[in-house]
């Protein structure tokens, strides 16, 4: 999947969200001194944003990636209802909210100070949904639905979806054979029958099925049980660093998450089910679903607050992989972000003049070693004072990007030296791996990165596989 294709499966999706929209306030302030009234903290408030919290952040996700959204809810005739729909103006036309005259907006307002979260403080009140609200978004349901190829419940459980409206807005898309994802937060899944796909979380999932949901096992007998139970095509459990798994009749397949730096996980799972929206809505594959979904909860949760993605942040990591070979300043750059997500950097080096199998198990194996690996080149010229007059066989450029085409490589960079040691003392990888019969002491760099608690790894070549080798039987 790259960025024109998903682009292109973006602006052809038309979601259609019903649920439960919230605002979601962020007070920014300081803490430096104790009431004198009572043993409490004294916070000074400094700034504040107000932001599209529950459905809303399904609806701002969906606009972010440039999918064409219509949003279905309710809110309160009160401020706070007023500040949802100011938001919304601003970034489409396509809302309808029923304002309720007995229920306020649902609010939800977090105190922070230096990024860490004090106390979160939610207005709310959990009402049945009265006849009128009922008919407004049945009314419009019907009227929209044949404008979208996805439908999505988000159901926070704030007042919405009782058992006759999911049924009727369930019913009507499964007749329009348009799939209809929930988002569950009902603890009687009884209300959900025979949607297209449901995602809840590990812990949703353990509670609505009463079993346990800790590994890949138990994950798909809880899977099963709620397909079975429910009558349910497909179920998608979110699991958190765990990633994600997902069930239907003929596949399962489980997607391990990336190391990744949490600043906040609000919202994640809204990401996630904008993103899934339109690869059902488009028959993308499941593995490039769930790749693109877990890819994108990875990005969101590095964000301060409730957040949203666009199509080059979730696309960013891939032209890197595409644009492996770096300049030593592009290199450093990359690599300090790693190291303040606690990336394991791994580095190596070599002239990889014809590469084979011995190459390319001994980048395997030391991949295996770091979460991304640094492969450093000899230069065209370097090769020829190590090699002699006739070499190199392929020219740097032609190497670097042979090299770049392997997943065990990460970043490749060329350099003129006959030692990479200025790269090493530049970088400061956690890492460094050689082949072959050297001790760990006469590696290049081993006095070096023992002063930042690095390691040398030493990984043993293939016999009878060389460069040197393949040479002689081609003369």
């Amino acid at each position: 999947m790259n960025f024109k294709d998903f682009s292109n499966y973006c602006s052809n999706t038309r979601a259609l969200i019903i649920g439960d929209i919230m605002l979601d306030r962020y007070v920014i302030g300081d803490v430096n001194r104790i009431s004198p009234e009572a043993p409490v903290p004294v916070f000074l408030s400094q700034s504040s944003k107000h932001v599209l919290g529950g459905a809303g952040n399904v609806y701002n996700n969906l606009i972010s990636l440039g999918v064409n959204a219509t949003l279905i809810s309710i809110i309160g005739e009160d401020s706070f209802g007023k500040q949802i729909q100011k938001i919304l103006k601003k970034k489409s036309k396509d809302f309808y909210l029923f304002k309720e005259k007995n229920k306020p907006t649902t609010v939800k307002t977090r105190y922070s100070v230096k990024g860490q979260q004090l106390i979160r403080i939610d207005e709310e009140k959990k009402e049945k949904l009265s006849d009128l609200a009922h008919k407004f978004i049945l009314k419009r349901f019907k009227k929209e639905i044949l404008k979208h190829n996805v439908v999505i419940l988000s159901d926070y459980n704030k007042g919405i979806f009782n058992q006759k409206l999911t049924q009727e807005l369930i019913k009507l898309s499964n007749k329009c054979n348009i799939p209809i994802i929930v988002d569950p937060k009902n603890k009687d899944f009884n209300i959900y029958k025979n949607a297209s796909l449901i995602t809840p979380n590990q812990l949703e999932a353990s509670l609505v099925t009463n079993l346990p949901c800790n590994n890949n096992r138990e994950t798909e007998i809880c899977a099963k049980n709620i397909m079975d139970k429910y009558t349910i095509k497909k179920v998608l459990i979110t699991r958190g660093s765990e990633g994600l798994s997902y069930m239907e009749k003929k596949e399962t397949v489980h997607q391990p998450t990336k190391k990744i730096e949490v600043f906040d996980v609000s919202g994640a799972g809204d990401t996630v089910l904008a993103v899934l929206s339109v690869c059902i809505s488009n028959k993308i594959s499941i593995k490039n679903s769930l790749d693109l979904a877990n890819r994108a909860a990875g990005l969101v949760v590095g964000k301060l607050g409730t957040s949203t993605i666009s199509l080059n942040e979730l696309f960013k990591e891939e032209q890197l992989f595409i644009n492996k070979k770096c300049s030593l300043l592009e290199l450093k750059k990359i690599v300090a972000d790693y190291k303040r997500k606690k990336y394991k950097v791994g580095f190596t080096n070599g002239c990889f003049d014809i590469l084979h199998k011995g190459h390319i198990n001994y980048l395997e194996e030391s991949k295996k070693l770091c979460d991304k690996l640094i492969v450093a080149i000899n230069s065209d010229s370097s090769v020829k004072k190590i090699k002699g007059k006739n070499r190199p066989i392929n020219n740097q450029e032609d190497r670097a990007k042979i090299l770049s085409a392997l997943s065990s490589c990460d970043h490749v960079i060329i350099f003129n030296q006959l030692t990479p040691i200025q790269l090493i003392t530049s970088l400061k990888p956690d890492i460094i791996t050689k082949g072959g019969d050297y001790k760990k002491k006469n590696v290049v760099g081993y006095n070096e990165i023992k002063k930042w608690q690095g390691q040398v790894h030493i990984i043993n070549y293939i016999k009878g596989n060389s460069t040197t080798g393949i040479l002689e039987k081609l003369i």
